[in-house]
C-alpha cells in the first residue's frame, strides 16, 4: 500500500518511534504503520473482563446475555 513500517519491540522505543513518524508524516508526506510487540506487561491490564458474561443490574435487561 506504500506506508512505511515501523516494528517495536520495547516500550520505551515506543516514543522514538512515534517521533519518527510524526517527521516521516509531516515532512516527508510518506504514512507509517508502527506495529508494537505486547508483552503481557503491556497486555493484561486492558480488558480481563471482554470474554466473561455480563452483569446485568436492571430487572427490565435480565433476558439480554
Amino acid at each position: 500500500m506504500g506506508a512505511e513500517a515501523i516494528v517495536v519491540d520495547r516500550l520505551e522505543d515506543v516514543g522514538i518511534a512515534l517521533k519518527k513518524a510524526i517527521d516521516m508524516q509531516m515532512n516527508e508526506g510518506k504514512t507509517c504503520v508502527i506495529e508494537v510487540m505486547c508483552t503481557r506487561e503491556l497486555g493484561d491490564p486492558f480488558r480481563r473482563d471482554a470474554l466473561a458474561k455480563p452483569v446485568r443490574f436492571l430487572e427490565k435487561y435480565k433476558d439480554y446475555v
